[in-house]
């Protein structure tokens, strides 16, 4: 049978991810940066915005610190923090100051080090600490996640009275290993310059607040392989996968032939990155054996290298109001990805529309081996371009096996599994030596009360 356990991607045990009903409920901190441009279904706000609305209907509370943004308009961000009060997403929030200082700063970011940084803007940082630390004690903070890289200074500072967990998302060290060479490849002497350097700051980032903190989660295995070995502990690092929304029953979406989509934010690097070399070295190649196919690249915010590759052939959407129709509507998903990390959404999102996927190793590394091998994956221009024609030739051949990966990954990739297993995650952290003076300190989790080893990486 296949399976997308999280622990089973990440070769380990599974447990049962199940929250006894005597188990307190929480107050969970979340250092959150939103972006307000953007709703519940943006890329980077699934994760969190899925999560606490389920925390939350559960009956715990979810209280989000963001840093106040001077550059945008405050009554917009005030009606946006509010409605997500309104929308039972968060109980509250609370605003952090904290303004970046000019010289001081700029040396800081001379230091690198975390450590020497913070030293050197500890007067600017005061009143953001300060601030943290007298709403965990008025609320009685039960455990912080920090989401927000730009508030992990306050980490190091609350680490000894309250759990504390980073939740990365995606290794950036990763991310950059993988960004690297694109700009070598491409002769970017000053943007490889700008990646060697952000990726020496990720590095010594991710391993000194790596070990601050109580415990990591990572979004995929390959990111949990960097961070075990970057920070050299592993068994506080854990694989959190992400959920996907059931898609609702509704009349069957009738496919356009030879239609191949590829989707995303198309002014993240790695999707519009992605899209460019499919363009470029795969589809001219394909249109010569395939010629009647057409190629959909839907996104919001294509960059102007990108929206100027459009042609008769090659369709550059823009936003799209309804995704999922529009993946349904495909003949094909294509997820040409060259570089980045973490999960892969849009590879899920497709397979939940009944769209088929063809990709690169790289946009499926997330998966159980034992789900890789049910789709058509390649590396190579000509390898994906075999495995393309490959589906056309007979895409009957594959309904079997669409519907099978349909199945399982509405089955246990929900965002139901993702919150009982960050709520595993919490509950079975380790004492802190100051927080059992708060009346809502948990009470550690015995080992068996999740079928589990306590702090076993995930």
């Amino acid at each position: 049978m296949l399976s997308l356990k999280m622990a089973e991607c990440a070769g380990e045990q599974v447990v049962d991810a199940g929250e006894p009903n005597y188990l307190p409920k929480l107050k969970i901190l979340w250092l959150f940066r939103p972006d307000y441009g953007y709703g519940m279904e943006h890329g980077g706000h699934l994760r969190v915005f899925n999560w606490t609305s389920q925390l939350i209907s559960q009956g715990h509370e979810v209280y989000f610190a963001v840093m106040r943004d001077r550059a945008g308009d405050p009554i917009e961000r005030m009606k946006y923090l509010a409605g997500l009060r309104e929308q039972k997403i968060i109980t509250d929030y609370f605003e952090v100051e904290y303004q970046h200082p000019r010289w001081r700063g700029k040396l800081a970011r001379l230091s690198i080090h975390p450590k020497l940084v913070n030293y050197l803007l500890r007067q600017a940082q005061s009143s953001a600490k300060i601030a943290v630390q007298n709403f965990i004690a008025s609320k009685q903070i039960d455990v912080c996640i920090f989401m927000d890289r730009n508030l992990l200074f306050v980490l190091p500072d609350i680490k000894d009275s309250v759990r504390t967990v980073v939740d990365w998302v995606d290794c950036y060290v990763l991310y950059q290993l993988r960004q690297l060479p694109i700009h070598l490849k491409r002769r970017q002497l000053t943007e490889g310059l700008t990646a060697l350097r952000q990726l020496y700051v990720a590095l010594v980032e991710e391993r000194y607040y790596g070990r601050c903190s109580t415990a990591n989660a990572l979004t995929s295995p390959a990111d949990k392989k960097y961070i075990d070995w970057i920070n050299k502990a592993p068994s506080k690092n854990h694989v959190l996968l992400n959920g996907v929304k059931k898609q609702a029953a509704g009349a069957p979406v009738e496919k356009i032939k030879n239609r191949i989509i590829f989707t995303g934010n198309m002014d993240f690097p790695p999707n519009y990155e992605s899209a460019i070399w499919f363009i470029d070295h795969v589809f001219p190649q394909l249109q010569q054996r395939l010629s009647d196919v057409r190629l959909v690249i839907a996104g919001a915010n294509p960059v102007k290298e990108l929206a100027a590759r459009a042609g008769e052939q090659i369709e550059i959407t823009g936003y799209v109001e309804d995704m999922r129709h529009e993946i349904a509507k495909s003949a094909l998903y294509v997820a040409p990805l060259i570089c980045g990390g973490g999960f892969k959404n849009k590879v899920v999102e497709a397979l939940t529309s009944g769209t088929f996927v063809v990709g690169t190793e790289m946009a499926v590394e997330f998966l159980n081996p034992n789900v890789r091998k049910h789709l058509l994956v390649g590396d190579t221009p000509e390898e994906l371009i075999e495995a393309i024609l490959a589906y056309f030739e007979n895409p009957q051949k594959f309904d079997h096996r669409l519907e099978m990966l349909k199945r399982v990954v509405e089955e246990e990739f929900s965002w139901e599994t993702s919150t009982k297993e960050l709520l595993q995650l919490i509950y079975s952290l380790p004492q802190i030596a100051n927080d059992s003076t708060r009346s809502g300190a948990l009470t550690p989790t015995p080992q068996n009360e999740f079928s589990g080893q306590q702090g076993a990486g995930v």
